[in-house]
Protein backbone atom coordinates (compact mmCIF):
# COMPACT_ATOMS: atom_id res chain seq x y z
CA UNK A 1 0.00 0.00 0.00
CA UNK A 2 3.02 2.26 0.06
CA UNK A 3 3.63 4.69 -2.81
CA UNK A 4 7.18 6.60 -3.21
CA UNK A 5 7.90 9.62 -1.20
CA UNK A 6 3.99 9.38 0.57
CA UNK A 7 4.27 11.17 3.61
CA UNK A 8 4.09 9.63 7.03
CA UNK A 9 5.48 6.36 5.98
CA UNK A 10 8.03 4.58 7.94
CA UNK A 11 10.24 1.59 8.71
CA UNK A 12 12.36 0.33 12.16
CA UNK A 13 15.59 -0.49 12.12
CA UNK A 14 16.97 -2.33 15.09
CA UNK A 15 20.75 -2.64 16.28
CA UNK A 16 20.79 -5.68 18.70
CA UNK A 17 23.83 -5.78 20.60
CA UNK A 18 25.14 -7.76 24.06
CA UNK A 19 24.37 -4.97 26.35
CA UNK A 20 22.11 -2.23 24.26
CA UNK A 21 19.32 -2.76 21.98
CA UNK A 22 19.49 0.25 19.72
CA UNK A 23 15.94 1.17 17.55
CA UNK A 24 15.12 3.89 15.00
CA UNK A 25 12.02 5.09 12.96
CA UNK A 26 13.35 6.28 9.73
CA UNK A 27 11.41 7.55 6.73
CA UNK A 28 11.98 6.94 3.27
CA UNK A 29 14.70 9.67 2.67
CA UNK A 30 16.65 8.03 5.64
CA UNK A 31 15.50 10.96 8.29
CA UNK A 32 15.40 9.40 12.21
CA UNK A 33 12.03 10.32 13.11
CA UNK A 34 12.78 8.73 16.28
CA UNK A 35 14.98 6.47 18.12
CA UNK A 36 15.73 4.89 21.38
CA UNK A 37 17.91 2.70 23.15
CA UNK A 38 17.35 0.06 26.10
CA UNK A 39 19.56 -2.35 28.05
CA UNK A 40 19.46 -6.00 26.35
CA UNK A 41 18.40 -8.41 29.36
CA UNK A 42 21.21 -10.25 31.37
CA UNK A 43 21.06 -13.16 30.99
CA UNK A 44 20.12 -12.76 27.20
CA UNK A 45 17.56 -15.89 27.19
CA UNK A 46 16.04 -15.10 23.43
CA UNK A 47 12.08 -14.93 24.70
CA UNK A 48 13.39 -11.78 26.96
CA UNK A 49 14.75 -10.63 24.83
CA UNK A 50 12.07 -10.82 22.52
CA UNK A 51 10.13 -9.54 25.24
CA UNK A 52 12.69 -5.86 25.32
CA UNK A 53 12.40 -5.92 21.65
CA UNK A 54 8.51 -5.76 21.61
CA UNK A 55 8.22 -3.30 24.13
CA UNK A 56 10.70 -0.68 22.67
CA UNK A 57 9.16 -0.94 19.32
CA UNK A 58 5.43 -0.32 20.74
CA UNK A 59 7.21 2.72 22.29
CA UNK A 60 8.24 3.92 19.08
CA UNK A 61 5.17 2.74 16.85
CA UNK A 62 2.19 2.59 19.23
CA UNK A 63 -0.02 2.60 16.51
CA UNK A 64 1.49 -0.08 14.27
CA UNK A 65 1.62 2.02 11.33
CA UNK A 66 5.38 0.53 10.51
CA UNK A 67 5.86 -0.72 7.10
CA UNK A 68 8.54 -3.45 7.94
CA UNK A 69 11.52 -3.88 10.47
CA UNK A 70 15.04 -4.77 9.65
CA UNK A 71 17.51 -6.30 12.56
CA UNK A 72 21.05 -6.03 12.62
CA UNK A 73 22.62 -9.45 14.55
CA UNK A 74 25.44 -9.82 16.42
CA UNK A 75 26.80 -12.81 14.19
CA UNK A 76 25.22 -14.21 10.88
CA UNK A 77 21.99 -14.62 10.04
CA UNK A 78 20.61 -17.28 7.54
CA UNK A 79 20.49 -16.69 3.64
CA UNK A 80 16.69 -15.86 3.96
CA UNK A 81 17.04 -13.76 6.75
CA UNK A 82 15.17 -15.17 9.34
CA UNK A 83 17.15 -16.95 11.95
CA UNK A 84 19.83 -15.84 13.52
CA UNK A 85 22.39 -18.59 13.37
CA UNK A 86 24.97 -17.51 15.55
CA UNK A 87 25.45 -14.44 18.40
CA UNK A 88 28.56 -15.38 20.11
CA UNK A 89 27.94 -12.21 22.84
CA UNK A 90 24.20 -13.53 23.59
CA UNK A 91 24.88 -17.07 23.99
CA UNK A 92 22.22 -17.81 20.97
CA UNK A 93 22.06 -20.09 18.01
CA UNK A 94 19.88 -20.73 15.42
CA UNK A 95 16.99 -18.43 16.75
CA UNK A 96 14.30 -17.53 14.61
CA UNK A 97 14.23 -14.14 15.66
CA UNK A 98 12.73 -12.75 12.10
CA UNK A 99 9.78 -15.22 12.76
CA UNK A 100 9.13 -14.18 16.53
CA UNK A 101 9.20 -10.78 15.56
CA UNK A 102 6.37 -11.26 12.81
CA UNK A 103 4.03 -13.32 15.21
CA UNK A 104 4.24 -10.70 18.21
CA UNK A 105 4.17 -7.09 15.80
CA UNK A 106 2.49 -8.39 12.63
CA UNK A 107 5.45 -6.41 10.56
CA UNK A 108 7.50 -8.26 7.69
CA UNK A 109 10.83 -8.31 9.45
CA UNK A 110 14.77 -9.44 7.76
CA UNK A 111 17.36 -9.95 10.06
CA UNK A 112 21.55 -9.39 9.15
CA UNK A 113 24.82 -9.75 10.33
CA UNK A 114 25.55 -6.05 12.33
CA UNK A 115 28.50 -5.35 10.37
CA UNK A 116 26.45 -6.04 7.03
CA UNK A 117 24.09 -3.35 8.36
CA UNK A 118 26.69 -1.01 8.88
CA UNK A 119 27.69 -1.20 5.60
CA UNK A 120 24.35 -0.42 4.25
CA UNK A 121 24.09 2.53 6.22
CA UNK A 122 27.23 3.61 5.32
CA UNK A 123 26.19 2.90 1.73
CA UNK A 124 22.46 4.55 2.41
CA UNK A 125 23.61 7.51 4.12
CA UNK A 126 26.92 7.80 5.13
CA UNK A 127 30.52 7.83 2.63
CA UNK A 128 29.04 5.27 0.49
CA UNK A 129 25.77 7.06 -0.68
CA UNK A 130 27.87 7.64 -4.31
CA UNK A 131 28.38 4.08 -4.61
CA UNK A 132 26.66 1.57 -5.90
CA UNK A 133 29.50 -1.12 -5.29
CA UNK A 134 31.57 -0.79 -2.24
CA UNK A 135 33.50 -2.39 0.95
CA UNK A 136 33.09 -1.35 4.37
CA UNK A 137 35.77 -2.66 6.64
CA UNK A 138 35.58 -2.29 10.19
CA UNK A 139 38.19 -2.60 12.44
CA UNK A 140 37.86 -2.75 16.02
CA UNK A 141 38.36 -5.46 18.75
CA UNK A 142 37.83 -8.05 15.45
CA UNK A 143 37.60 -6.78 12.07
CA UNK A 144 34.38 -7.05 10.30
CA UNK A 145 33.28 -6.77 6.60
CA UNK A 146 30.44 -5.81 4.31
CA UNK A 147 29.82 -5.86 0.54
CA UNK A 148 27.45 -3.80 -1.22
CA UNK A 149 27.16 -5.12 -5.31
CA UNK A 150 25.00 -3.17 -7.35
CA UNK A 151 23.04 -1.45 -4.48
CA UNK A 152 22.33 -4.65 -2.69
CA UNK A 153 24.09 -6.18 0.32
CA UNK A 154 26.13 -9.41 -0.55
CA UNK A 155 25.63 -12.07 1.45
CA UNK A 156 26.61 -15.70 -0.30
CA UNK A 157 25.08 -18.57 -0.56
CA UNK A 158 24.12 -19.26 2.71
CA UNK A 159 24.34 -15.66 4.16
CA UNK A 160 27.55 -15.50 5.54
CA UNK A 161 29.73 -13.86 3.01
CA UNK A 162 31.87 -11.02 3.82
CA UNK A 163 33.85 -11.92 6.44
CA UNK A 164 36.35 -9.47 5.09
CA UNK A 165 38.66 -9.60 8.38
CA UNK A 166 39.40 -13.61 7.71
CA UNK A 167 41.25 -13.32 4.30
CA UNK A 168 44.80 -14.82 4.77
CA UNK A 169 47.58 -12.23 4.76
CA UNK A 170 50.29 -14.51 5.61
CA UNK A 171 50.07 -18.06 5.35
CA UNK A 172 52.63 -18.73 8.62
CA UNK A 173 51.09 -15.61 10.91
CA UNK A 174 49.31 -15.56 14.39
CA UNK A 175 46.36 -18.02 15.01
CA UNK A 176 42.80 -17.39 14.37
CA UNK A 177 40.05 -18.84 16.37
CA UNK A 178 38.57 -18.89 12.69
CA UNK A 179 41.24 -21.58 11.90
CA UNK A 180 42.96 -19.25 9.14
CA UNK A 181 45.81 -18.78 10.97
CA UNK A 182 47.55 -15.36 9.38
CA UNK A 183 44.13 -13.43 8.46
CA UNK A 184 44.12 -9.90 8.29
CA UNK A 185 42.23 -9.58 11.62
CA UNK A 186 45.42 -11.08 12.95
CA UNK A 187 47.22 -8.14 11.48
CA UNK A 188 45.15 -4.83 12.23
CA UNK A 189 42.96 -5.51 15.00
CA UNK A 190 42.67 -3.71 18.27
CA UNK A 191 43.68 -7.31 19.94
CA UNK A 192 46.27 -7.66 17.29
CA UNK A 193 47.83 -3.94 18.18
CA UNK A 194 47.57 -4.77 21.46
CA UNK A 195 49.83 -8.24 21.27
CA UNK A 196 52.11 -6.26 18.94
CA UNK A 197 52.92 -3.24 21.14
CA UNK A 198 51.11 -3.29 24.67
CA UNK A 199 49.16 -0.53 23.88
CA UNK A 200 45.64 0.50 23.01
CA UNK A 201 45.07 2.20 19.56
CA UNK A 202 44.09 5.52 21.53
CA UNK A 203 47.11 5.64 22.93
CA UNK A 204 49.16 4.81 20.35
CA UNK A 205 46.94 7.42 17.96
CA UNK A 206 48.11 9.91 20.70
CA UNK A 207 51.40 9.30 20.63
CA UNK A 208 51.61 9.61 16.83
CA UNK A 209 50.46 13.16 17.12
CA UNK A 210 52.49 14.26 19.13
CA UNK A 211 55.32 13.03 17.05
CA UNK A 212 56.80 10.21 18.79
CA UNK A 213 58.96 8.16 16.26
CA UNK A 214 57.86 4.98 17.20
CA UNK A 215 53.95 5.58 17.17
CA UNK A 216 53.80 6.79 13.77
CA UNK A 217 56.65 4.05 12.78
CA UNK A 218 53.86 1.84 13.81
CA UNK A 219 51.16 3.28 12.22
CA UNK A 220 53.28 3.43 8.66
CA UNK A 221 53.49 -0.52 8.77
CA UNK A 222 50.10 -0.54 9.94
CA UNK A 223 48.92 0.55 6.66
CA UNK A 224 51.00 -0.91 4.62
CA UNK A 225 49.66 -4.72 6.24
CA UNK A 226 45.95 -2.99 5.69
CA UNK A 227 46.85 -2.04 2.02
CA UNK A 228 47.72 -5.27 1.16
CA UNK A 229 44.80 -7.19 2.67
CA UNK A 230 42.73 -4.51 0.33
CA UNK A 231 44.33 -5.39 -2.73
CA UNK A 232 43.28 -8.89 -2.44
CA UNK A 233 39.96 -7.31 -2.19
CA UNK A 234 39.86 -4.92 -4.52
CA UNK A 235 41.32 -7.49 -7.36
CA UNK A 236 38.52 -10.16 -6.27
CA UNK A 237 35.41 -7.23 -6.00
CA UNK A 238 37.16 -4.38 -8.40
CA UNK A 239 34.48 -2.00 -5.92
CA UNK A 240 34.33 1.88 -6.54
CA UNK A 241 34.86 2.74 -2.95
CA UNK A 242 36.33 0.97 0.13
CA UNK A 243 35.29 2.79 3.52
CA UNK A 244 36.89 2.46 6.82
CA UNK A 245 35.56 2.74 9.74
CA UNK A 246 35.61 0.63 13.43
CA UNK A 247 37.35 2.39 16.48
CA UNK A 248 41.11 2.31 14.54
CA UNK A 249 39.75 4.63 12.12
CA UNK A 250 40.43 7.69 14.38
CA UNK A 251 43.90 7.23 14.11
CA UNK A 252 43.47 7.10 9.99
CA UNK A 253 45.65 9.85 9.40
CA UNK A 254 48.35 8.41 10.29
CA UNK A 255 47.96 4.81 8.46
CA UNK A 256 46.13 5.88 4.98
CA UNK A 257 48.70 7.18 3.57
CA UNK A 258 51.04 4.34 3.71
CA UNK A 259 48.02 2.39 2.62
CA UNK A 260 47.33 3.79 -0.21
CA UNK A 261 50.94 3.40 -1.55
CA UNK A 262 50.71 0.12 -0.73
CA UNK A 263 47.36 -0.48 -2.56
CA UNK A 264 48.39 1.60 -5.40
CA UNK A 265 52.28 -0.53 -5.44
CA UNK A 266 50.10 -3.90 -5.51
CA UNK A 267 46.85 -3.35 -7.50
CA UNK A 268 47.38 -2.65 -11.16
CA UNK A 269 45.83 0.30 -12.43
CA UNK A 270 42.85 -1.57 -14.64
CA UNK A 271 41.29 -3.09 -11.10
CA UNK A 272 41.93 0.40 -9.06
CA UNK A 273 40.81 3.12 -11.79
CA UNK A 274 38.53 5.87 -10.03
CA UNK A 275 38.72 3.66 -6.42
CA UNK A 276 38.20 6.12 -3.63
CA UNK A 277 39.82 5.18 -0.01
CA UNK A 278 37.32 6.69 2.31
CA UNK A 279 36.64 7.04 6.11
CA UNK A 280 33.23 5.87 7.21
CA UNK A 281 31.15 8.90 8.18
CA UNK A 282 28.16 7.39 10.83
CA UNK A 283 30.04 5.83 13.55
CA UNK A 284 28.12 4.03 16.05
CA UNK A 285 24.51 4.50 14.17
CA UNK A 286 25.60 2.81 11.29
CA UNK A 287 23.90 -0.27 12.57
CA UNK A 288 20.48 1.20 13.29
CA UNK A 289 20.66 2.67 10.00
CA UNK A 290 21.48 -0.13 7.53
CA UNK A 291 18.61 -2.21 9.73
CA UNK A 292 16.61 0.61 8.41
CA UNK A 293 17.26 0.09 5.12
CA UNK A 294 17.44 -3.57 5.07
CA UNK A 295 13.65 -2.86 6.20
CA UNK A 296 13.12 -0.60 3.19
CA UNK A 297 14.70 -2.82 0.19
CA UNK A 298 12.45 -5.24 1.70
CA UNK A 299 9.50 -3.08 1.62
CA UNK A 300 10.36 -2.49 -2.48
CA UNK A 301 11.01 -5.94 -3.30
CA UNK A 302 7.98 -6.86 -1.86
CA UNK A 303 5.23 -3.97 -2.56
CA UNK A 304 1.89 -4.86 0.16
CA UNK A 305 -1.25 -6.04 -1.69
CA UNK A 306 -4.25 -4.30 -0.59
CA UNK A 307 -5.83 -5.91 2.36
CA UNK A 308 -8.35 -8.98 1.93
CA UNK A 309 -12.20 -8.32 3.26
CA UNK A 310 -11.28 -11.70 5.22
CA UNK A 311 -8.72 -10.54 7.60
CA UNK A 312 -9.81 -13.11 10.11
CA UNK A 313 -8.73 -15.36 7.56
CA UNK A 314 -5.28 -13.71 6.85
CA UNK A 315 -4.73 -13.96 10.95
CA UNK A 316 -5.47 -17.39 10.88
CA UNK A 317 -2.41 -18.04 8.28
CA UNK A 318 -0.24 -15.96 9.90
CA UNK A 319 -0.32 -17.65 13.42
CA UNK A 320 -0.32 -20.78 11.21
CA UNK A 321 2.61 -19.83 9.61
CA UNK A 322 4.32 -18.93 13.57
CA UNK A 323 3.14 -22.14 14.72
CA UNK A 324 4.62 -24.06 11.73
CA UNK A 325 8.10 -22.34 11.48
CA UNK A 326 8.65 -23.08 14.96
CA UNK A 327 7.80 -26.99 14.57
CA UNK A 328 10.24 -26.82 11.61
CA UNK A 329 12.77 -25.05 14.19
CA UNK A 330 12.43 -27.64 16.59
CA UNK A 331 12.32 -30.26 14.30
CA UNK A 332 15.69 -29.58 13.09
CA UNK A 333 16.95 -28.47 16.91
CA UNK A 334 16.10 -32.34 17.88
CA UNK A 335 17.67 -33.37 14.93
CA UNK A 336 21.03 -32.16 15.74
CA UNK A 337 20.70 -33.16 19.21
CA UNK A 338 20.17 -36.63 18.09
CA UNK A 339 23.15 -36.95 15.94
CA UNK A 340 25.64 -34.83 17.91
CA UNK A 341 26.34 -37.94 19.82
CA UNK A 342 27.12 -39.51 16.63
CA UNK A 343 29.02 -37.13 15.25
CA UNK A 344 31.88 -37.60 18.04
CA UNK A 345 31.85 -41.47 18.00
CA UNK A 346 33.73 -41.30 14.33
CA UNK A 347 35.74 -38.13 15.31
CA UNK A 348 36.96 -40.09 18.62
CA UNK A 349 37.51 -43.01 16.86
CA UNK A 350 39.75 -41.37 14.37
CA UNK A 351 41.29 -39.63 17.10
CA UNK A 352 42.41 -42.47 18.76
CA UNK A 353 43.66 -44.72 15.78
CA UNK A 354 45.98 -41.46 14.29
CA UNK A 355 47.30 -41.22 18.49
CA UNK A 356 47.95 -44.62 18.07
CA UNK A 357 50.03 -44.21 14.06
CA UNK A 358 51.92 -41.26 15.56
CA UNK A 359 53.33 -42.83 19.00
CA UNK A 360 54.79 -45.69 16.92
CA UNK A 361 52.22 -48.18 18.49
CA UNK A 362 51.71 -50.26 15.05
CA UNK A 363 53.46 -54.17 15.41
CA UNK A 364 53.79 -53.72 12.03
CA UNK A 365 52.84 -51.82 8.34
CA UNK A 366 50.33 -54.22 7.88
CA UNK A 367 49.07 -52.85 11.07
CA UNK A 368 49.59 -49.03 10.74
CA UNK A 369 47.41 -49.44 7.48
CA UNK A 370 44.88 -50.81 8.97
CA UNK A 371 44.39 -48.55 11.83
CA UNK A 372 44.73 -45.96 8.63
CA UNK A 373 41.97 -47.45 6.97
CA UNK A 374 40.10 -48.32 10.37
CA UNK A 375 40.30 -44.02 10.60
CA UNK A 376 39.21 -43.84 6.88
CA UNK A 377 36.08 -45.42 7.27
CA UNK A 378 35.03 -43.50 10.83
CA UNK A 379 35.69 -40.07 8.84
CA UNK A 380 33.56 -41.46 6.06
CA UNK A 381 30.94 -41.86 8.59
CA UNK A 382 31.48 -38.91 10.03
CA UNK A 383 31.16 -36.78 6.93
CA UNK A 384 27.88 -38.55 5.80
CA UNK A 385 26.43 -37.70 8.89
CA UNK A 386 27.14 -33.97 8.23
CA UNK A 387 25.97 -34.40 4.94
CA UNK A 388 22.80 -34.89 6.99
CA UNK A 389 23.18 -32.17 9.12
CA UNK A 390 23.83 -29.68 6.18
CA UNK A 391 20.51 -31.08 4.35
CA UNK A 392 18.75 -29.97 7.24
CA UNK A 393 20.50 -26.84 8.17
CA UNK A 394 19.49 -26.06 4.20
CA UNK A 395 15.57 -26.34 5.21
CA UNK A 396 13.55 -23.23 4.49
CA UNK A 397 10.55 -21.76 5.76
CA UNK A 398 8.37 -18.78 5.84
CA UNK A 399 5.30 -16.71 6.49
CA UNK A 400 4.06 -15.68 2.95
CA UNK A 401 0.69 -17.23 1.65
CA UNK A 402 0.26 -20.42 -0.03
CA UNK A 403 1.90 -20.64 -3.16
CA UNK A 404 0.13 -23.55 -5.11
CA UNK A 405 1.55 -25.13 -7.58
CA UNK A 406 2.32 -28.96 -9.11
CA UNK A 407 5.28 -30.68 -7.23
CA UNK A 408 6.24 -34.40 -8.18
CA UNK A 409 4.96 -36.39 -5.41
CA UNK A 410 8.06 -38.47 -5.45
CA UNK A 411 10.70 -36.18 -5.56
CA UNK A 412 8.91 -34.38 -1.92
CA UNK A 413 8.79 -38.09 -0.37
CA UNK A 414 11.91 -38.91 -0.64
CA UNK A 415 13.62 -35.30 0.10
CA UNK A 416 11.53 -36.24 3.46
CA UNK A 417 12.96 -39.61 4.01
CA UNK A 418 16.46 -38.25 3.35
CA UNK A 419 15.36 -35.99 6.57
CA UNK A 420 13.94 -38.60 8.70
CA UNK A 421 15.76 -41.87 7.64
CA UNK A 422 18.25 -41.00 10.55
CA UNK A 423 16.19 -40.43 13.01
CA UNK A 424 15.00 -43.67 12.81
CA UNK A 425 18.18 -45.46 12.66
CA UNK A 426 19.29 -44.20 15.57
CA UNK A 427 16.52 -45.05 17.36
CA UNK A 428 16.72 -48.86 15.82
CA UNK A 429 13.17 -47.85 13.79
CA UNK A 430 12.44 -49.27 10.40
CA UNK A 431 11.18 -46.36 8.31
CA UNK A 432 9.68 -47.98 4.94
CA UNK A 433 9.03 -44.77 2.50
CA UNK A 434 7.18 -46.52 -0.74
CA UNK A 435 7.86 -43.87 -3.66
CA UNK A 436 5.14 -43.40 -5.87
CA UNK A 437 5.06 -42.95 -9.61
CA UNK A 438 7.14 -40.34 -10.85
CA UNK A 439 4.64 -39.12 -12.77
CA UNK A 440 1.82 -38.40 -10.17
CA UNK A 441 2.26 -34.53 -9.65
CA UNK A 442 -0.13 -33.12 -7.08
CA UNK A 443 -1.13 -29.24 -6.21
CA UNK A 444 0.22 -27.83 -2.74
CA UNK A 445 2.62 -25.47 -1.75
CA UNK A 446 5.99 -27.20 -1.59
CA UNK A 447 6.94 -25.39 2.10
CA UNK A 448 4.50 -26.18 4.42
CA UNK A 449 3.71 -29.89 2.25
CA UNK A 450 7.38 -30.38 3.15
CA UNK A 451 6.91 -29.17 6.55
CA UNK A 452 3.23 -31.14 7.08
CA UNK A 453 5.33 -34.78 5.99
CA UNK A 454 8.01 -33.88 8.02
CA UNK A 455 6.12 -33.64 11.16
CA UNK A 456 3.52 -36.31 10.15
CA UNK A 457 6.98 -38.80 10.09
CA UNK A 458 8.98 -37.10 12.54
CA UNK A 459 6.29 -37.75 15.51
CA UNK A 460 6.24 -41.00 15.99
CA UNK A 461 9.97 -41.68 15.48
CA UNK A 462 10.40 -39.97 18.51
CA UNK A 463 7.43 -41.31 20.48
CA UNK A 464 8.09 -44.92 19.16
CA UNK A 465 10.26 -47.48 21.04
CA UNK A 466 10.22 -49.94 18.60
CA UNK A 467 8.40 -50.92 15.07
CA UNK A 468 8.31 -49.52 11.68
CA UNK A 469 6.56 -46.61 10.11
CA UNK A 470 5.50 -47.10 6.75
CA UNK A 471 4.34 -43.99 3.92
CA UNK A 472 2.90 -45.60 1.25
CA UNK A 473 0.49 -43.67 -1.42
CA UNK A 474 -2.29 -44.58 -3.57
CA UNK A 475 -4.71 -42.84 -6.04
CA UNK A 476 -8.38 -42.00 -4.79
CA UNK A 477 -11.26 -44.41 -6.27
CA UNK A 478 -12.29 -41.16 -8.35
CA UNK A 479 -8.47 -40.99 -9.52
CA UNK A 480 -8.62 -36.99 -8.45
CA UNK A 481 -6.74 -37.35 -5.29
CA UNK A 482 -3.13 -38.97 -4.17
CA UNK A 483 -3.60 -40.47 -0.47
CA UNK A 484 -0.34 -40.87 0.97
CA UNK A 485 -0.82 -43.07 4.21
CA UNK A 486 1.80 -43.31 7.27
CA UNK A 487 1.30 -45.83 9.52
CA UNK A 488 3.14 -46.92 12.64
CA UNK A 489 2.58 -49.99 15.53
CA UNK A 490 2.10 -48.37 18.54
CA UNK A 491 -0.75 -49.26 20.95
CA UNK A 492 -4.11 -47.43 20.12
CA UNK A 493 -4.04 -45.64 23.57
CA UNK A 494 -1.46 -43.43 21.67
CA UNK A 495 -3.84 -42.63 19.45
CA UNK A 496 -7.05 -41.99 21.33
CA UNK A 497 -6.93 -38.02 22.56
CA UNK A 498 -5.85 -37.27 18.84
CA UNK A 499 -8.38 -38.91 17.26
CA UNK A 500 -10.98 -37.63 19.94
CA UNK A 501 -9.68 -33.94 19.42
CA UNK A 502 -9.87 -34.12 15.83
CA UNK A 503 -12.95 -35.31 15.51
CA UNK A 504 -14.05 -32.61 18.10
CA UNK A 505 -12.53 -29.76 15.43
CA UNK A 506 -14.06 -31.21 12.16
CA UNK A 507 -14.58 -27.36 11.15
CA UNK A 508 -13.18 -26.32 7.53
CA UNK A 509 -9.79 -24.50 9.52
CA UNK A 510 -9.10 -24.19 13.48
CA UNK A 511 -10.99 -21.71 15.21
CA UNK A 512 -9.07 -18.66 15.74
CA UNK A 513 -9.71 -18.27 19.63
CA UNK A 514 -7.75 -22.42 20.50
CA UNK A 515 -5.02 -21.25 18.06
CA UNK A 516 -4.47 -17.88 20.09
CA UNK A 517 -4.85 -19.45 23.49
CA UNK A 518 -2.46 -22.21 22.33
CA UNK A 519 0.27 -20.58 21.13
CA UNK A 520 -0.06 -17.92 23.81
CA UNK A 521 0.62 -20.57 25.81
CA UNK A 522 3.62 -21.86 24.57
CA UNK A 523 5.25 -18.62 24.68
CA UNK A 524 4.33 -18.15 28.02
CA UNK A 525 6.37 -21.70 28.51
CA UNK A 526 9.46 -21.40 30.22
CA UNK A 527 11.30 -23.95 28.47
CA UNK A 528 11.58 -24.51 24.53
CA UNK A 529 8.22 -24.73 22.60
CA UNK A 530 6.62 -27.98 22.62
CA UNK A 531 3.64 -28.96 20.49
CA UNK A 532 1.88 -32.33 21.46
CA UNK A 533 1.09 -34.63 18.41
CA UNK A 534 -2.54 -33.27 18.81
CA UNK A 535 -2.34 -30.17 18.51
CA UNK A 536 -0.15 -30.42 15.43
CA UNK A 537 -2.52 -33.10 14.07
CA UNK A 538 -4.78 -30.19 14.01
CA UNK A 539 -2.36 -27.42 12.55
CA UNK A 540 -1.54 -30.50 9.88
CA UNK A 541 -5.22 -31.06 9.18
CA UNK A 542 -5.84 -27.13 8.66
CA UNK A 543 -2.96 -26.74 6.26
CA UNK A 544 -4.12 -29.14 4.21
CA UNK A 545 -7.76 -28.21 3.69
CA UNK A 546 -6.26 -24.75 3.52
CA UNK A 547 -4.80 -25.85 0.14
CA UNK A 548 -7.11 -28.00 -0.70
CA UNK A 549 -6.51 -31.17 0.75
CA UNK A 550 -7.76 -33.21 3.96
CA UNK A 551 -5.93 -35.43 6.97
CA UNK A 552 -8.00 -38.26 8.28
CA UNK A 553 -7.18 -41.10 10.54
CA UNK A 554 -8.81 -44.16 8.61
CA UNK A 555 -8.98 -47.71 9.78
CA UNK A 556 -10.69 -46.72 13.33
CA UNK A 557 -12.38 -50.13 14.46
CA UNK A 558 -14.45 -49.64 17.40
CA UNK A 559 -14.51 -53.38 19.83
CA UNK A 560 -15.95 -54.13 23.17
CA UNK A 561 -17.74 -51.82 25.57
CA UNK A 562 -14.67 -49.63 26.41
CA UNK A 563 -14.84 -48.29 22.69
CA UNK A 564 -11.20 -48.72 22.34
CA UNK A 565 -9.98 -47.31 19.37
CA UNK A 566 -7.20 -48.76 16.95
CA UNK A 567 -5.51 -46.22 14.33
CA UNK A 568 -3.69 -47.86 11.68
CA UNK A 569 -2.70 -45.11 9.85
CA UNK A 570 -2.71 -41.59 8.82
CA UNK A 571 -3.92 -40.58 5.71
CA UNK A 572 -2.78 -36.83 3.95
CA UNK A 573 -5.45 -36.41 0.51
CA UNK A 574 -3.92 -34.34 -1.98
CA UNK A 575 -5.35 -32.90 -4.63
CA UNK A 576 -3.80 -34.53 -8.30
CA UNK A 577 -2.47 -32.11 -11.41
CA UNK A 578 -3.82 -34.35 -14.44
CA UNK A 579 -0.82 -34.49 -16.75
CA UNK A 580 -2.76 -31.77 -19.20
CA UNK A 581 -2.50 -29.12 -17.49
CA UNK A 582 1.01 -29.82 -16.83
Amino acid sequence: MHAEGARGQFVIGIDLGGTAIKLGRFDRTGQCLQSLSVPTPQPSDPKVVLAAMVKAIAQLDPNGESLAIGVGTPGPADVTGRIARVAINLGWQDVPLADWLEAEIGKPTLLANDANCAGLGEYWLGAGRRFQNLILLTLGTGVGGAVILDGKLFTGRDGTAGELGLITLDYAGPSCNSGNDGSLEQHVSVQAIRRRTGLEPEVLGAKAKAGDAEAIAFWETYGCELGAGIASLIYILTPEAVLIGGGVSASAEFFFPSMQAEIERRVLLSSRDGLQLLRAELGNHAGIVGAAKLAWQFVDDYPSTPVESDTARELHQTQLAYVMASEMSQFKAGFLARTSHELRSPLNSVISLHQLILADLADSPEEERDFINQAHTAAQKMLKLLDELIRVSKTEYGTEQFQLQPLQLAMMLEEVERLTHLQAQNRSLRLEVELPNPNVYVSSDPRWLHQILLSLIDTPLSLMQEGTVRVTTQISSKGDRALIQIEDERPPHHWSEPIHLLQSQRSPSLPLTELKEAIVAANNHPGPVKFSPEFMLLINQTLLELMGGHLELVSIPVTGSTQEIGVTCIQCSIPLVMQENL
